[in-house]
């Protein structure tokens, strides 16, 4: 029995698997939400939007693993591996990278600002109209990443089960939706934590069970090195080429840094951590979970190409392959080896992964409406009681909204190319605005605004064009094929339905390159308008806005600064405390050493 691509049913231990470890991995979820859902928690927003400043580090660490690590991850890297080989796996290296740059650069500053959101700091840096374009831009990226976090899962469940993508995509949001909206980031990250876990056991499981299928490890390095799917020889210098060294490693970095570094989603959890050294420990678990995910996910794509050749390179599992590829592989692998339930316990990892991701964008889109746009922006507030009424009507507009857009999602093809394309536009220019506040100190609001408006066109000309060119039929010619594969009779070669040449050679680059190109627009307009055009304002020279690596070689005034936002917002939140209280670190000290007190 050779594999085909047309795989695909559900045995009756298969549901039970996967209801056993569904009902298991929300059952954290709704019980927080029962207790969430009391007129005493609705009340308390810090509780609500920040874990009561309280949580433990493991489970935010499988919680920030959960964030971004979703379906797409593990549905996109093994059908990008299957068509391009694993030149994709050096990304894990932008993200290892990514890591040390957040832990040393960014996290810092949030940590002793001791801030409620992210994007309070561009307030204290800048003014509240670059905050809202920020928490605009933010909003906007999660609409766009939130489809594509239900339509993968739901995906999936259609082709192991035939039942409907939206009715699928609808019972994901109302469950999810329900414990977010009640329980709060209490509910997120503990459901979080047990969803994670099912995601790493359903995708172990999957990758030993495919690897046994096709004759063990050294038959699948021998089958993918003979295609040249092992070889990580490709480090040309093209943004046209769909998969190299430099565009997974340098792109994946600046990609990964935009998300890791200042978007919401991710702060939140690194600041509901009582201590700065919690946080960097959260952080560090995270890139190892991160890494070990990919990683496993790059190996399911190369054992489900060995299987592909051992059955004779049927026609109808040529690359390019989409999105189907690995619950058609579990389908097989599942009836080849006689293991019952194993497709029950991958789709279910698959949906641990999606709601866990799902939570988390809805928790934190409900804070920066609140804090950032409502309490920010236009300076507006309301009885506790309805502020945090309004927090989880929030959470359960997007989650239809999300429903609403999958009708889009559906018609693009590769949900992994088309996520890091779509959610790099906003990700690419707010990271960029917090790159040129906290390392620029001669940019003011002028350039922070031209830089993140610069920086999201540019990006999201690019992203888009992209996107309609796909629509169009480019697509990157995938690797070669096996000798045995050429010479199938059966075997024919798609021709590409539209010629390169004639699409407009920004709409052609590879999608590693988009948040790059975002983030290089944003830095370079914001801090050359910044330098013509902003005058210094001296209440914003105060060292602990910047960088810590870059306070060496700040102007003397910011030193002597250093402090005073801090302690004057100490001070006003002893005299008026807020609804949604911004406090994160227990204790912090009054005075900042300085370069001079260090000797």
């Amino acid at each position: 029995m050779g594999f085909t691509m047309t795989e695909g049913g559900f045995g009756v231990g298969d549901y039970v698997a996967f209801g056993v470890l569904c009902a298991f991995s929300c059952a954290g979820g709704l019980w927080y939400s029962a207790i969430g859902s009391r007129s005493k928690a609705i009340v308390d927003l810090k509780d609500y939007l920040l874990g009561g400043r309280s949580m433990s580090t493991f489970p935010v660490a499988m919680s920030l693993i959960a964030s971004y690590v979703s379906g797409v991850t593990i549905l996109g890297t093994p059908a990008e591996t299957y068509n391009y080989g694993t030149q994709y796996w050096l990304v894990i290296v932008g993200v290892c990278l990514s890591c040390l740059v957040v832990a040393t650069v960014y996290l810092p500053v949030f940590c002793t600002l001791r801030l409620s959101s992210s994007y309070e700091y561009l307030q204290l840096r800048f003014n509240r109209h670059v905050r809202a374009v920020a928490s605009i831009l933010f909003l906007l990226d999660e609409v766009l990443f939130l489809p594509m976090v239900i339509y993968v899962p739901a995906l999936a469940f259609n082709q192991l089960t035939g039942f409907n993508v939206f009715a699928v995509g609808g019972a994901m949001v109302l469950i999810c939706g329900l414990y977010t909206a009640l329980g709060g980031l209490r509910a997120v990250v503990w459901t979080d934590s047990v969803q994670t876990g099912i995601m790493f056991i359903g995708i172990v499981l999957m990758a030993t069970a495919g690897t046994l299928a096709v004759g063990g490890i050294a038959t699948v390095l021998d089958t993918a090195d003979v295609s040249g799917r092992l070889r990580l020889s490709n480090w040309s210098f093209s943004p046209y080429e769909r998969q190299t060294g430099w565009g997974a490693i340098v792109g994946g970095f600046l990609y990964w840094t935009c998300f890791n570094s200042v978007n919401q989603t991710m702060v939140q959890r690194y600041i509901s951590l009582p201590t700065k050294r919690k946080a960097i420990t959260a952080l560090g678990i995270f890139c190892i979970g991160a890494m070990f995910a990919i990683s496993l996910c790059v190996w399911c794509g190369l054992a489900a190409w060995t299987a592909w050749v051992q059955g004779g390179c049927d026609p109808r599992g040529s690359p390019l392959v989409e999105d189907r590829l690995l619950p058609a592989f579990v389908t097989f692998v599942s009836k080849s080896q006689r293991l019952p339930g194993l497709a029950g316990v991958f789709l279910a990892g698959v949906f641990g992964a999606g709601l866990s991701s799902l939570s988390a964008v809805l928790n934190a889109c409900a804070l920066v409406v609140v804090e950032d746009l409502m309490h920010g922006w236009l300076k507006v507030r309301f009885r506790p009681l309805v502020e945090g009424v309004l927090a989880r009507s929030v959470t359960a507009v997007l989650a239809v909204v999300s429903v609403l857009m999958l009708v889009v999602i559906e018609k693009l093809g590769g949900v992994l190319g088309v996520a890091t394309a779509l959610s790099a536009i906003a990700a690419s220019a707010t990271c960029g605005i917090f790159t040129l506040g906290m390392c620029c100190w001669w940019v003011g609001p002028r350039g922070a605004l031209a830089g993140g408006i610069a920086g999201a066109l540019l990006a999201g000309v690019t992203s888009l064009g992209t996107q309609a060119a796909a629509a169009a039929g480019l697509r990157a010619p995938p690797l070669q094929f096996d000798a045995a594969c050429a010479k199938n009779a059966s075997f024919t070669m798609e021709n590409m339905a539209i010629d390169p040449e004639t699409i407009f050679p920004l709409f052609r680059i590879s999608y590693h390159w988009i948040a790059p190109l975002g983030l290089l627009a944003t830095v370079t307009v914001g801090a050359i308008v910044g330098w013509f055009c902003d005058k210094r304002d001296d209440t914003k020279m105060d060292a602990e806005l910047f960088t810590p690596v870059l306070w060496r070689w700040l102007p003397p005034e910011c030193i002597e600064k250093a402090g005073e936002i801090r302690r004057k917002l100490a001070v006003k939140e002893i005299d008026s405390p807020a609804p949604s209280s911004p406090l994160i670190l227990g204790r912090m000290v009054n005075k900042v050493e300085r370069p001079a007190e260090r000797r």
